[in-house]
């Protein structure tokens, strides 16, 4: 099947799985542990139903404001990092992507590719997400880089104190030291598109930290990204962050809505309700039951936006309606580019906004932003 004749995100992710190999798959798809979580992000989205609403004749406006930008959509790419080890010039691909639909990608501090070229590919339309290093000179550094490439908005991770169970990875033996066997031999043969292309473009690595390391290999390499995360983060550290930054601020990770508050008070311009996509703590709330907590805790004013196991448009309204201003997805745009490359991004954008837009219509919502709880079924 061609990425054209995908119906759902969906049907993407099961071209993405026949395509890659089984250690990228994993690497993407899993989760922590058991993977409850992961579970847990899609059962309780899609336990929120919506009231339908008829005759009335909406053509809706899918467009979003958040920091005064005007989105042509409410939803945008979470960060992912090392995304081309799915395909080669995934990153890319999705920050022209964004630069062609108007929607906004999170530049991960472990990408592979550099901030300085997703930001120029997406156009006035890449956020960059930190990972708030150990040294300062680091946190310094990257923020002028963001900066410098015209970035405007900053979301700082603050759910890694210590990397999650990532039990796929360990079976399909994706660890640190990496040491291929034969089982890695086969799986990359058997996927010979994937194998071929990633020899032309090399291996992915991290581009936006190796300059603060010097010459090393690549496993050296995520070590040390591993040992630069401040694992003893504080807020004292997120108010430090407030003052380095001129731009917008989200604190990205939370679920409790008392740290929400506590954001908020350090200086945050907004909170990002997430539970990293189900890879940290398995034992975590759902992303959407956390949003509802979050909004009824900061009041409708403040700038509220989620991730979590979003699918669709008819997800999106649901966050929506459960208190998000604006919603990201990390898993369903790399399975579009993993799919079928810059084809299976543009696919992957192309359904979710002819879902929102098939939705709004079938609840009779004149636009996103007219969404509330109204919408919620009782």
């Amino acid at each position: 099947m061609c990425v054209e004749r995908a119906s759902c995100i969906g049907d993407l992710a099961k071209q993405a799985h026949r395509r890659v190999p089984a250690f990228a798959w994993g690497f993407l798809d899993g989760g922590s542990g058991d993977e409850g979580g992961l579970r847990r992000n899609r059962e309780r989205l899609e336990a929120v139903t919506l009231k339908p609403r008829f005759c009335t004749g909406v053509q809706p406006d899918t467009s979003a404001v958040l920091f005064g930008h005007r989105y042509a959509q409410p939803f945008g790419t979470a960060p992912v990092g090392m995304g081309n080890l799915l395909w080669p010039g995934a990153d890319l691909a999705i920050a022209a992507q964004a630069r062609a639909t108007g929607v906004p990608v999170v530049i991960s501090t472990v990408a592979s590719t550099t901030i300085e070229a997703m930001a120029a590919a997406a156009a006035g339309n890449a956020w960059f997400q930190l990972y708030y290093s150990r040294r300062p000179d680091i946190n310094r550094d990257l923020l002028r880089r963001a900066w410098e490439a015209g970035i405007r908005v900053l979301a700082v991770t603050v759910d890694v104190p210590l990397a999650g169970d990532r039990r796929r990875d360990v079976r399909n033996r994706f660890v640190l030291p990496f040491r291929p066997g034969v089982r890695f031999v086969l799986d990359v043969a058997t996927h010979p598109a994937w194998a071929l292309a990633t020899l032309r473009a090399g291996s992915p690595g991290f581009p936006n930290l190796a300059p603060y390391v010097g010459e090393v290999d690549g496993q050296t390499l995520a070590g040390f990204i591993t040992s630069q995360i401040k694992d003893d983060l504080t807020w004292d550290d997120i108010r430090g962050l407030r003052q380095m930054w001129q731009g917008k601020l989200l604190v990205k990770g939370l679920l409790a809505p008392e740290d929400a508050a506590r954001a908020l008070d350090a200086g945050a311009d907004g909170v990002w309700v997430s539970n990293h996509g189900g890879r940290q703590l398995d034992a975590a709330p759902a992303a959407i039951d956390a949003l509802a907590a979050i909004r009824a805790e900061v009041g409708g004013d403040a700038v509220v936006v989620m991730d979590g196991g979003i699918r669709s448009g008819e997800d999106m309204v649901r966050a929506r309606v459960m208190g998000a201003d604006f919603v990201f997805g990390g898993r369903a745009f790399y399975y579009g580019a993993a799919a079928g490359g810059a084809a299976g991004a543009a696919r992957a954008v192309e359904l979710l906004a002819a879902d929102l837009r098939r939705t709004l219509i079938q609840i009779g919502c004149p636009s996103w932003s007219a969404l509330d709880r109204g919408w919620l079924w009782r």
